[in-house]
């Protein structure tokens, strides 16, 4: 009976209506479950903290995105303002809802940041950009409380499964060779996709109810497409280009921050800003070319050139300034001395 209740749209409606105020606040805090936000944190940690956890991140986030992809086709569940005329809508997606992107996705990033840092500030910031992620998505009308229990229970069971594997799967990579490393880059890369187009095929033949698609359009005027595998794709672009920058960085001698928190943070918001301009630019070109290149290629681009635009070229930029080769004893991670 519990899960039926979560699935009420009168929940939704209950909370907008609870105060109009902080459901404009919160409705607008929607932007956080994005793209740019979660690369943002993954470029801060790699060139802020130190590339072997960033690249961790980056990995675990792709992965998280691809299997929460895949979940959706899975258990092809509707949104509340697909199905209630009395939630409004403050934004439209075309997704289906169970579970939510946007709790599944924090709770990884933001419980990994916080679990790697372990600083009382970062725990803290990352204890609230979390909470107000989770709670824009039931305020704007685009998940039950049903889709985000389910996210945070599976982003918990992610990120623990992770952090519990991590260091076996680091000493099994330390043993590989050249070649068997590119091999375990394409399979890492290949992850989300594995995850999400079984499920993607498993809904050959399926309609969407017109009851749905009617709805939704009521409410935003834009069409619903939930059938589609997207997610998985940018996904599997930053894992690939994350992972291919991470190794020719690692090939050139490595490199990790300085210890002047000046220079570090300038590095850090240098690689945010120019990653996520580079990533937009190449968004917008490819998606004007997009009717002559296959939709894959559109997807993959983007998210592989900003992965190896952060992991590689900025760091190797960086090394080449001043104060910025430090001596270190974390072994793949020795800067080549001049």
């Amino acid at each position: 009976m519990a899960p039926f209740l979560l699935l009420d749209p009168g929940l939704n409606v209950a909370a907008q209506h609870f105060s109009p105020l902080l459901t404009t606040i919160l409705a607008a805090g929607k932007f956080l479950d994005s793209a740019p936000v979660y690369l943002t944190v993954v470029v801060l940690l790699y060139l802020g903290f130190h590339p072997k956890y960033g690249i961790r991140l980056a990995v675990l986030f792709g992965f998280a995105s691809g299997l929460n992809e895949a979940l959706k086709l899975f258990f092809h569940l509707p949104r509340p303002y697909w199905v209630s005329l009395a939630v409004k809508a403050y934004s439209s997606l075309p997704s289906f809802g169970f579970p939510s992107g946007g709790a599944m996705c924090s709770t990884v990033v933001y419980g990994y940041m916080a679990a790697t840092v372990r600083r009382y500030w970062i725990v803290l910031a990352c204890v609230v950009l979390a909470g107000l992620t989770v709670s824009a998505r039931i305020f704007a009308g685009v998940h039950f409380v049903l889709d985000v229990v389910g996210g945070l229970a599976f982003g918990a069971l992610v990120l623990l499964l992770f952090l519990y594997f991590s260091p076996k799967i680091d000493a099994f990579v330390a043993g590989l060779s050249p070649r068997g490393r590119m091999v375990g880059i394409l399979v890492l890369s290949a992850l989300p996709l594995l995850c999400a187009l079984p499920a993607y095929y498993s809904l050959a033949g399926w309609q969407l109810p017109q009851e749905w698609a009617a709805t939704a359009m009521s409410q935003t005027g834009v069409p619903i497409n939930p059938v589609q595998v997207i997610t998985a794709w940018q996904s599997a672009g930053l894992v690939l280009g994350s992972l291919l920058g991470y190794e020719f960085l690692r090939r050139q001698g490595g490199w990790i921050p300085p210890a002047s928190s000046l220079h570090r943070g300038t590095i850090a918001v240098f690689g945010v800003i120019s990653t996520l301009a580079l990533y937009g630019l190449a968004e917008s070109a490819l998606a004007r070319a997009g009717p002559l290149l296959p939709a894959p290629v559109v997807l993959v681009v983007p998210a592989l050139v900003a992965g190896l635009w952060f992991t590689a070229c900025v760091p190797l930029l960086a090394r080449r300034g001043p104060n910025v080769i430090l001596k270190t004893k974390d072994g793949p991670f020795l800067p080549r001395q001049p």
